[in-house]
């Protein structure tokens, strides 16, 4: 009797020893389908999803301005485009943001004295990588450019660290300026204010007619916050009437979308095509360029310059293809009395999906007399205890007239996080599937223009959504 315990519990346990292997070796059976490179002759079929949405991108700019978050990403986004618009005499410059002084696998080949953060000392080799890469690519040194902000920290400057008073540390630089002498501004000030009049001062001595910068969607907050001061900057020129800005175009490239979703396929696989996630289809058009051989080739070449960059470098070469792809952004313009509406991607995340009102599907911003309504559209699940924080950002005259935020509990109770412009307290109201925040202006002056951003969390502070920041222009506004 005293076996067939014994016996029934190594079945037991076989049993789920078998099925953590099954487990374990799906796992890195997906982990190796996607990212290498030998089985992409199995997945060329992907690249037949999008083709009629690709369109030639015919320019006839002359001045082309690419701003890039960290070295690597000028050459990942516009590698062949830059190669493409030297060839045909135009000028190319190339801003990159931060120096990528914080990427934590590169520190382990850093040697560098007590008197230098390995921060700083992985900023400068970074920098000398992007100048080999840029080079390499056909563009002069004068042409490049280096802001000098921190890694990691572009996203807390674009909201928390704003003014001159309070500037953000580094724990990578350990410091809250900028250390290395090749800054466009020398120890400039770690703020958001010191971002934007370097850009502002970049923009209207260049005046390009092409822009290209991160995809607002993009999952890095370094990438979502570069697009953010680039828009900002961009509206207050505008606002403050520099004639070049009306007849300026700007791209968006992405570079971080999810590890399993962009790009589809890891490792170098040039004969492939790039096309963009289905999830960001709906929210802008996307147009594209076609490379040479010649084109692949000096853009693979770019890219092997960047070797604190080696441990990935199969994510990297995944960006080599026959094609570089960009959404054409957009602003949405606001008459008196009319309605915008700013849509999410679609079926980006599985977790939101499943709590109540926790995937956004799009908000609409309505313009009543002197108010604004930001109604906010979300998908039903499972009903838990959702939040909505707005961002509110208000532009007149070309300066910033207010930066607001407001947290909404339950759906219903709102509560100001940041910001004292408006004297009261928007008033909620939601229905099924919606719940909406009329802000009242009170007799103040009401902005030109609008940037608007909202997200969804659960009490735990767990993000779930986020409906990306846009510009909403205000139409006859006196």
């Amino acid at each position: 009797m005293s076996g067939k315990p014994k016996s029934r519990l190594r079945r037991v346990v076989k049993a789920v020893i078998t099925m953590i292997c099954i487990l374990i070796g799906s796992f890195f059976l997906v982990k190796i389908l996607p990212f290498n490179s030998v089985f992409s002759p199995f997945f060329r079929v992907y690249s037949k999803v999008y083709t009629k949405l690709i369109e030639p991108l015919i320019e006839d700019s002359e001045r082309i301005l690419i701003f890039a978050p960290h070295p690597d990403d000028e050459t990942l986004s516009c590698g062949g485009t830059i190669q493409k618009a030297l060839s045909q005499g135009k000028t190319v410059k190339v801003v990159f943001v931060t120096s990528g002084d914080s990427f934590g696998n590169d520190y382990e080949m850093i040697h560098t004295s007590k008197d230098s953060p390995k921060g700083v000392t992985l900023g400068y080799l970074r920098q000398k990588e992007a100048l080999e890469a840029t080079a390499i690519l056909g563009l002069a040194k004068e042409n490049v450019i280096f802001l000098g902000y921190p890694d990691r920290g572009l996203e807390r400057m674009w909201w928390i660290y704003r003014d001159y008073e309070h500037s953000f540390r580094s724990p990578y630089t350990q410091t809250d300026k900028s250390p290395y002498l090749s800054s466009y501004t020398l120890s400039a000030s770690y703020c958001g204010d010191q971002v934007i009049s370097d850009i502002q001062d970049i923009l209207e001595t260049f005046q390009p007619q092409t822009i290209y910068l991160p995809h607002a969607s993009d999952l890095h907050t370094d990438h979502r916050a570069n697009y953010n001061f680039v828009k900002e900057a961009f509206e207050r020129l505008r606002q403050k009437g520099s004639s070049w800005i009306d007849d300026a175009k700007i791209y968006l490239y992405l570079v971080h979308f999810g590890r399993m979703k962009w790009p589809p396929l890891w490792g170098y696989a040039p004969h492939l095509r790039l096309y963009p996630p289905s999830q960001l289809m709906s929210t802008r058009q996307w147009t594209g360029f076609e490379l040479t051989q010649e084109e692949i080739s000096s853009k693979k070449k770019a890219l092997d310059q960047y070797q604190s960059q080696k441990e990935i470098r199969e994510s990297l070469l995944a960006f080599v293809k026959i094609n570089e792809v960009y959404a054409i952004d957009t602003d949405y313009y606001l008459p008196q009395n009319g309605k915008a509406t700013i849509l999410d991607e679609r079926g980006e995340f599985a977790l939101p999906k499943l709590v109540g009102g926790g995937d956004i599907k799009q908000m609409e911003v309505v313009r009543k007399e002197n108010s604004i309504v930001l109604k906010l559209h979300y998908d039903s699940g499972i009903p838990l205890r959702v939040r909505y924080r707005f961002f509110l950002i208000g532009y007149s005259e070309g300066e910033v007239v207010f930066r607001e935020s407001y947290m909404l509990f339950d759906k219903k109770r709102p509560v100001r996080i940041q910001g004292d412009y408006l004297s009261s307290l928007p008033i909620v109201t939601n229905g099924r599937g919606w719940v909406a925040l009329t802000f009242d202006f009170d007799h103040r002056p009401f902005p030109e223009s609008l940037f608007l951003c909202a997200e969804s969390s659960i009490p735990t502070n767990l993000m779930l959504d986020r409906l990306p920041w846009s510009m909403v222009i205000m139409e006859n506004v006196e």
